[in-house]
């Protein structure tokens, strides 16, 4: 894969007060490997140097569109295969047994973030990308012929899973090689995908089970596959060199930097509860009484205004800065996830569906932006698949634990107060870690 000439080089490591210099910390120095040449002398890379912009930053910003759509959007729709296996395909495994399902699958889109990020640092995307894509279709026509539990959890959880793990932590990761100045509006379209998968899927999925059966509807989901990846495969190349300074695969001096560490235990708590009312906010609805035709179409609500959210608070993110962003909205999902279990008509259900959804869209857009400000970009795919590997680990273990507090007398209660506690817990570590990074309280971070 050919690289624009224009780029030569990577900026200097960062820390939290500013470009290190040659004083570097001994721990490092024997961790690193550099190759002796004049091309390793390292110069700063200007904001000038980002395209922030033009044919090529944007098809990068189209081509991850695709990917989200495929991977996140997709498993967004979960709370539809959760109702449809609970009452057609697997009516004699529990809520909690199912959940594990989608869990596996959302933690393994995340978990091997860490690998897969450092090997994008080294210069190998296109062929984890590939194998992914892969992965995916061939997952998404086995499922087909699933009949049985651990069929399932096999196909749509590890196969899948897996699959969207090897293309969603490299493309987040090629994404910021094009922008940097407008990275907030770049993200917000581009996590856009996740909003639009979250609409098509569900609806598309309540349509043709009736009308097609299953196995038709999954051959029909395969094709769409095939067609949004081979997309995202002509869209997404890297623009900046392979990372000349080499590391063990699993380096983790990122973690001293007091910032970074903080935002990736308060991105660790904060996955067991943010994803909760994705998941179950069809299944509450079905149990208060409302027809599943309806509660589909509450996760396709969701994501219509995650896709709204994900836009317009990108936005406000580039003028503000992502953390003093991320901070009061997350605040108020922690609020609105308590509130939930609370909702038991048409009515109020519509409208905390489309309120978590916007401002959600905050998460999902700006989520991973601080970390771009918290190192030196040689190693930001390290960072990224840090951050990615713990909200998989979050994510595995929160909805289950949901679907076990499903099963107390509190039902619903239990879930919501458990899912938005933690999220509180999450929003006060995101604060430490924001003024960790920029102590000034009116400053843009």
């Amino acid at each position: 894969m050919e690289l624009p000439s224009d780029v030569a080089s990577l900026p200097p490591p960062y820390s939290d007060k500013g470009p290190v210099t040659n004083n570097q910390d001994p721990d490092e120095k024997e961790e690193e490997k550099v190759i002796s040449s004049p091309s390793n002398a390292t110069c700063p890379v200007n904001t000038e140097e980002f395209p922030d912009g033009g044919f090529r930053a944007w098809a990068v910003v189209f081509g991850v569109f695709w990917i989200f759509f495929s991977t996140v959007g997709c498993i967004s729709s979960w709370g539809v295969f959760q109702v449809y296996y609970q009452q057609v395909m697997l009516p004699s495994s529990s809520a909690s047994d199912i959940a594990w399902i989608g869990s596996v699958q959302r933690c393994i889109l995340f978990l091997p973030g860490l690998l897969v990020g450092r090997l994008v640092d080294y210069g190998f995307f296109r062929i984890p990308f590939v194998v992914g894509s892969i992965l995916m279709i061939a997952g998404t026509f086995l499922i087909s012929v699933c009949r049985l539990y651990w069929h399932f959890l096999l196909c749509q959880g590890f196969m899948i899973g897996v699959g969207c793990g090897l293309t969603y932590a490299p493309s987040a990761t090629v994404l910021t090689h094009w922008w940097n100045k407008r990275r907030g509006l770049a993200f917000g379209v581009a996590s856009g995908g996740s909003a639009v998968g979250g609409i098509f899927f569900p609806i598309a999925l309540r349509e043709l089970f009736p009308r097609v059966g299953f196995t038709w509807t999954l051959r029909i989901m395969g094709f769409i596959m095939i067609f949004t990846l081979g997309m995202a495969n002509l869209c997404l190349v890297r623009r900046l060199p392979a990372n000349k300074v080499y590391r063990k695969m699993f380096a983790l001096h990122v973690l001293r930097r007091p910032a970074f560490s903080v935002f990736s235990l308060s991105c660790f708590i904060v996955s067991f509860g943010v994803f909760t009312v994705g998941g179950y906010i069809a299944s509450s609805a079905v149990s208060y009484g409302i027809s599943s035709n309806f509660a589909f179409y509450l996760v396709a609500m969701h994501n219509g205004a995650l896709l709204l959210g994900s836009i317009v608070l990108g936005f406000f993110g580039d003028r503000l800065g992502a953390m003093n962003v991320l901070i009061p909205t997350l605040s108020v999902v922690g609020v609105l996830t308590i509130v939930w279990p609370f909702c038991d008509t048409i009515a109020s259900l519509t409208v905390l569906s489309i309120l978590y959804g916007f401002l959600f869209g905050a998460f999902n857009a700006l989520g991973l932006i601080p970390v771009a400000a918290m190192g030196d970009i040689g190693d930001l795919g390290l960072r990224l698949g840090i951050i990615n590997t713990v909200l998989g680990i979050g994510g595995l273990c929160g909805p289950p634990l949901g679907g076990l507090l499903i099963e107390t007398s509190l039902r619903f209660k239990a879930v919501g107060y458990f899912a938005g506690g933690v999220v509180f817990l999450g929003t006060m570590l995101y604060i430490l870690a924001r003024f960790l990074a920029v102590p000034k309280l009116w400053a843009k971070f």
